[in-house]
């Protein structure tokens, strides 16, 4: 249990000496048990990887407990059930497919899932040939000049994955290709693009699901409305010669005008936020290559065949999923810090925070009745040496149990001589201190108390096949949790309640009328923006 009452509350207004004494010798006391815990040396090594859990202070009985309760739940079924394609979305009723997309052709799959690892084979193939064409300066502009700005237009789960793997292998890229990303529907966020960009070299990726996802087409109709003026052509054409569509519904696509040749598709068997290793993925197939958006297949696919046929005892994904759930359900957790000591993975912590609150952020289990236990904690962070800057002084003397991934790198680059060395000795310093903390008799202000909890991954290299493996942990990870839980971590009707409800408020906000009521809250917010807008107009 973590600290709560270590010392007295806010509103005394002087600290006796006996306070402080009873509270060091509490810190003391939990910093003993911690030691102890901590000198239990959990880490599995896997595919050069790392993934040491020592420093979640986890006793040999609550980990046989954990392992015990994960059997009795039926998890080795439901992984196998994952494995096979089973429909495991279950209020929209789909299959969970979204490993098929990286699998290899194997006759031990059952006959439809290898249907489907077929078609995403055959995307892939598609795939190849368009990178590889505008990779050799063979697609040209509608001006006939040669394409060599991509700027991909997507929301959630059809930007956070390309866009964080497309900065993890910026030192890869292509030396003629810049790839850039459109999310926000605030036009500022595509406006600053437009202005690093030339028109008439410039090819639009218009990434969505449903092709209606709204923020997504009002800038795509935006990016279109911007080569009309700046090209002088008639949309057909530039439809036809700058955007291409990845979507599930291809018709839908090719009706906004888009070349069905340049329109690929993925399935509703993928989840947004398991997608990019999809034809969602083009952008990081553009930016670095397709053999690299292979390897990067081929790490997901290890961690894959890991999850699929380890012992839970020493299954990566099992035991980063259980320890996840214990210390939400027993240390009442109150968030999962992200913290990784690579300034390419700065875009980790936003892509696990999509990944795992809207997949587990439920209240609701899979047979219509509330949770029996807290569910999805809070994940933020940002890169480490940042963070240990700012919020790291809360984790070390707040009185929350914030559980911390510290994520690092084992190579050197030398880009800069010792700087990786001192990244890396923050990274381990800070696990180590969390976990042990220090005492000061005599200064108890400077006192940590330790008992914080954290995992340490350590990459070997920060290539394709390694950050697929560390992003299929985490996916699988979701997995087991949603299982222990019972809730579907694989919709999102949450999310789509507040589109239903921007889609009434528009009209108003725009002086029209709607069919929907609009709260009166929302009513005074949209009142006192038409009056700011009015006064803007006559000043």
């Amino acid at each position: 249990m973590f600290h709560k009452d270590i010392f007295p509350p806010q509103n005394s207004p002087i600290l006796e000496s006996s306070q402080i004494e009873s509270g060091v010798k509490r810190i003391e006391k939990q910093s003993k048990e911690s030691m102890q815990s901590n000198n239990l040396d959990r880490h599995i090594f896997y595919a050069n990887t790392l993934f040491d859990f020592s420093n979640q202070l986890i006793s040999d009985s609550d980990f046989d407990q954990l392992i015990l309760k994960a059997r009795k739940t039926g998890l080795v079924d439901a992984i196998a059930q994952l494995k096979n394609g089973g429909i495991l979305n279950q209020t929209e009723h789909r299959k969970v497919l979204h490993t098929a997309l990286r699998a290899k052709p194997d006759n031990r799959f059952p006959e439809e899932m290898q249907q489907h690892i077929d078609e995403a084979s055959q995307v892939r193939v598609k795939m190849r040939r368009f990178v590889d064409e505008l990779h050799a300066g063979h697609i040209k502009g509608a001006t006939g000049k040669t394409i060599k700005y991509i700027v991909n237009i997507g929301v959630g789960g059809s930007n956070l994955g390309s866009r964080l793997v497309t900065q993890a292998l910026a030192r890869f890229r292509h030396p003629s290709i810049a790839v850039s990303y459109v999310a926000n529907i605030d036009a500022d966020d595509l406006y600053q693009v437009l202005q690093r960009v030339n028109p008439e070299e410039t090819m639009f990726l218009v990434t969505s699901k449903t092709f209606t996802t709204f923020e997504t087409m009002q800038n795509a109709i935006a990016a279109r409305g911007w080569l009309e003026k700046q090209l002088n052509l008639d949309s057909t054409i530039i439809l036809q010669h700058h955007f291409v569509g990845i979507t599930a519904e291809v018709n839908r696509a090719v009706a906004f005008g888009i070349d069905p040749e340049r329109t690929f598709e993925f399935w509703d068997w993928v989840g947004g936020r398991f997608s990019l290793w999809s034809a969602v993925g083009l952008p990081i197939a553009i930016a670095v290559g397709m053999d690299l958006f292979e390897e990067l297949l081929a790490g997901a696919r290890a961690m894959d065949e890991h999850f699929f046929s380890a012992p839970l005892e020493s299954n990566i994904p099992v035991l980063m999923g259980l320890i996840g759930a214990w210390n939400i359900e027993e240390n009442h957790a109150a968030g999962l810090s992200i913290a990784p000591y690579c300034h390419g993975l700065r875009s980790l912590p936003a892509y696990l925070q999509q990944l795992e609150m809207e997949s587990n952020g439920k209240g609701i289990d899979i047979y219509g009745q509330p949770t029996k236990t807290r569910t999805a904690q809070v994940v933020f962070g940002s890169v480490g040496s940042n963070g240990q800057h700012a919020y790291f002084q809360m984790l070390h003397q707040g009185t929350r149990q914030i559980p911390t991934d510290f994520i690092a790198v084992a190579e050197d680059l030398n880009i800069f001589e010792g700087h990786q060395d001192q990244l890396l000795a923050n990274c381990f310093a800070q696990s180590a201190a969390l976990a042990t903390g220090r005492i000061y008799p005599d200064e108890p202000h400077k006192t940590c108390a330790g008992g914080q909890r954290s995992t340490v991954i350590v990459l070997p290299q920060l290539n394709a096949f390694s950050v697929g493996l560390l992003l299929a942990a985490y996916e699988h990870k979701i997995f087991v949790q949603a299982h222990i839980w019972e809730i579907n971590a694989f919709d999102q009707w949450g999310v789509e309640l507040g589109k239903s409800i921007a889609h009434d408020i528009l009209p108003v906000l725009q002086g029209h009328s709607s069919n929907c009521e609009v709260d009166n809250e929302t009513q005074r917010l949209i009142k006192h923006i038409q009056f700011i807008r009015e006064n803007l107009k006559n000043r």
